[in-house]
């Protein structure tokens, strides 16, 4: 082979090299042109099903239910499979429960009457009576005590809030009176959008707020009840549709 067809040869395969090496890079200085394209574009980010609004973000309890329901699973009820047995010791309980009873007499909720009868319950040594204590995945716990005469469900958050209470012994509010008292006990009260939703007999009144996404009720039938749950708009229509299908 000649000098000169050597140099063409060396030329071509010069050539054929850059070539290949061009194509390898080409894919990579697309992706970062690509990626720097993206980055310096706004998008806007898809609104989240169900998301809170910012006023219900703001309120503690609004939040903490919210919380509970859509990071830590579905909540529980009374009788699911959602709770876990409590490690806590009697004297443990009947504090925590206790310290429940004065804030909820403090706050007009239960009259002297109604605690001192649940104290009464706290302290009994009656050797058929119920004691159970039960926490949930949110942190929230549930303590179940009763005897043959009376019998006390109480349901706490995380920093104690009292989000639900079941007590045998009624007192002198009724089931309105109670409710307002119950809003005003867990500082709802800001948000302006409740709508009524109380049985026409007058012994439940509940309420519902779409922005802080939150059920409140209170009862006065067969004891007391007072209760806090979060709940979607679509929850609460279905749940209007299936009561009104159910009175038809």
């Amino acid at each position: 082979m000649s000098k000169k067809q050597r140099i063409k040869t060396s030329l071509f395969c010069a050539g054929a090299l850059l070539l290949v090496l061009a194509c390898m890079g080409l894919p990579s200085a697309f992706c970062v042109m690509q990626q720097a394209r993206l980055l310096q574009t706004s998008h806007s980010r898809p609104a989240e099903e169900n998301a809170l609004s910012s006023q219900g973000r703001e309120n503690a309890l609004a939040k903490l239910l919210y919380d509970r329901q859509f990071l830590a699973g579905s909540t529980p009820e009374w009788d699911s499979t959602g709770w876990q047995v409590l490690e806590q010791t009697e004297e443990g309980q009947m504090n925590s429960i206790g310290a429940a009873l004065e804030q909820l007499r403090k706050a007009g909720l239960l009259d002297e009457t109604q605690t001192a009868a649940a104290y009464a319950l706290l302290e009994t040594e009656q050797p058929d009576a119920c004691k159970n204590a039960m926490r949930d995945a949110a942190g929230f716990v549930r303590y179940e005590w009763g005897t043959e005469a009376d019998s006390l469900l109480l349901e706490l958050g995380p920093g104690e809030e009292v989000v639900r209470l079941r007590w045998s012994v009624g007192g002198q509010l009724r089931a309105a009176e109670l409710l307002e008292a119950y809003k005003r006990f867990l500082n709802v009260t800001e948000f302006t959008d409740w709508k009524d939703l109380s049985s026409e007999d007058g012994h439940l009144a509940a309420a519902y707020s779409p922005a802080a996404q939150l059920y409140v009720y209170a009862s006065d039938k067969g004891g007391t009840e007072l209760g806090a749950e979060h709940k979607t708009p679509e929850q609460i229509a279905t749940a209007m549709k299936d009561k009104k299908e159910g009175t038809a």
